[in-house]
């Protein structure tokens, strides 16, 4: 693939303040074919930089439990000396670190998270976008074409360690990838969301827990999204897809895809592209839009089961976009990210990358709407959560 000169919205942000009360993330998501059974999955790789100023020499994880009682106090305590309750029993800490997620959306999916601590940041050159890694077997990198490296958590890790956030497991990953199609990126007070490859296509090889799976171009139902700021956006509302099919001619939409984000204020950013035409709904704008989005249980009484769903309908002066998403609460697992400021607090999403659902575009002509697109869409990315201060 050709070189491709770095966006100004995927370098790495941390400056200034942030560097100390801020983080960065990239997110690719992406289908690989299992070479043995040709089952499909989908795979996640994130890279992820929390206050990397604060202990650039040592990784700091706010879960690890950490006394605050010197050896003086607690003989007082045991003897009767010095109350119990004049002595807190654990230090909350500002974490710092850089992060390593890897994993695949299914039921009873998988996370492995490694850290380490961000003087093994590397940056700079022409394409390379982000660089960790203490040694070459631990190195993981991201380019603006290309990515590879692997994370590994062990059975022990995780009873030694629970504060890792993750499961034990493997993966390594040797990919390269086109960002087709990208939106605008929206900012506030708080967070800013970029999407350089809302429709991106992959090719390379994925390995997990041993198992090989093939990447292909035409399959590979890329995603690659960049988010950073102060901290996590209270709830947590993401959908996103490529693979859709026109319900109006039949045919495969090669060259279209959406995503949707939020919240941002109690607003959702809607960007969708249909066929080289654009349809972009910014939070920037929302005093300009009719909006309306829910995530809801639906029982399934045929399955016995639950379905989530989510519902966008989104609107301006000129057009009128619909969205729903479907996913079955067995397809769904959960992410935890430990959140810049500390204080235990995490933003948990669950999220599953095989969910369907519809598209409609429609333009509006005086008081009617005439219908622009009706798309069946497979392999959405649905994620819903927000911030929690889980106990371990």
């Amino acid at each position: 693939m050709a070189s491709q000169k770095i966006n100004r919205n995927e370098r790495y942000m941390l400056k200034g303040r942030l560097r100390r009360e801020g983080f960065d993330h990239w997110r690719l998501v992406t289908t690989g074919a299992s070479t043995v059974t040709g089952e499909e999955r989908v795979f996640f790789i994130e890279f992820y930089v929390v206050n990397p100023s604060i202990s650039p020499d040592e990784c700091i994880l706010g879960f690890k439990n950490r006394s605050q009682i010197s050896e003086e106090d607690l003989h007082s305590a045991l003897a009767g000396t010095l109350s119990a309750r004049d002595v807190e029993a654990e230090k909350y800490v500002q974490p710092s670190f850089v992060m390593v997620k890897a994993g695949v959306f299914k039921q009873n999916g998988k996370q492995m998270n490694n850290y380490f601590p961000s003087k093994f940041i590397s940056l700079g050159g022409a394409e390379l976008l982000f660089k960790v890694g203490s040694n070459e077997a631990n190195t993981c990198v991201l380019t603006t074409s290309s990515t590879y490296g692997s994370v590994s958590v062990s059975d022990s890790d995780i009873a030694d360690h629970p504060e890792l956030l993750c499961q034990s497991g493997s993966m390594s990953w040797n990919l390269h990838y086109d960002k087709e199609i990208t939106f605008p990126d929206y900012r506030n007070s708080q967070i800013s969301w970029a999407v350089p490859g809302a429709k991106t296509t992959v090719e390379g090889k994925i390995v997990f827990d041993g198992e090989e799976f093939a990447v292909t171009p035409k399959k590979s139902n890329g995603y690659f999204e960049v988010y950073w700021g102060k901290t996590h956006l209270d709830q947590y509302y993401h959908m996103s897809g490529s693979r859709m099919f026109s319900l109006n001619t039949g045919k495969p939409l090669e060259n279209s895809c959406f995503t949707v984000k939020g919240t941002c204020d109690g607003v959702v950013a809607v960007m969708v592209s249909v066929e080289g035409r654009k349809y972009c709904f910014s939070v920037d704008r929302a005093k300009k839009l009719e909006l309306t989005y829910e995530f809801t249980e639906i029982p399934d009484e045929d399955e016995g089961d639950v379905k989530f769903h989510w519902s966008v309908s989104i609107s301006d002066k000129k057009y009128v976009v619909d969205i729903d998403g479907f996913c079955n609460d067995k397809a769904m697992f959960l992410r935890d990210y430990e959140c810049p400021e500390g204080k235990r607090k995490v933003l948990r999403v669950a999220g599953a990358g095989t969910g369907t659902g519809e598209l409609k575009v429609f333009k509006k002509i005086k008081k009617a709407l005439e219908q622009i697109e009706y798309a069946r869409v497979e392999n959405m990315v649905c994620e819903y959560g927000g911030i929690e201060f889980p106990e371990i």
